[in-house]
């Protein structure tokens, strides 16, 4: 498995609405494309701070939803709820257990 993150600050003020967006934009997308497991969003609403967890079967699969260039639009209609840019990270799967 493939796992990636990316955090997000959020204007506190903004935040139920940038959380929304998020929403709508990823979670339809993400749940139909090739090799996809799971799409978590975390938050912090208090701090304005949400966490995002894609996992994949491979990393190939990953990066194929990133070419179908949701983050770039995704950024771009975020730009003003967002205190800084996104930080992605990428993880491997080192335990696992249901």
């Amino acid at each position: 498995m493939y796992t990636a993150t990316m955090r997000y600050e959020f204007k506190v003020d903004k935040f139920a609405e940038a959380c929304q967006i998020w929403q709508d934009k990823v979670m339809t997308l993400a749940a139909k494309q090739p090799g996809f497991i799971r799409m978590q969003f975390l938050t912090k609403s208090h701090e304005g701070v949400a966490l995002a967890i894609g996992t994949w079967k491979s990393q190939i699969d990953a990066q194929n939803f990133m070419k179908t260039g949701i983050f770039k639009d995704l950024l771009e209609e975020l730009k003003d709820f967002t205190l800084e840019q996104p930080q992605p990270e990428i993880w491997n799967l080192k335990y696992y257990q249901d």
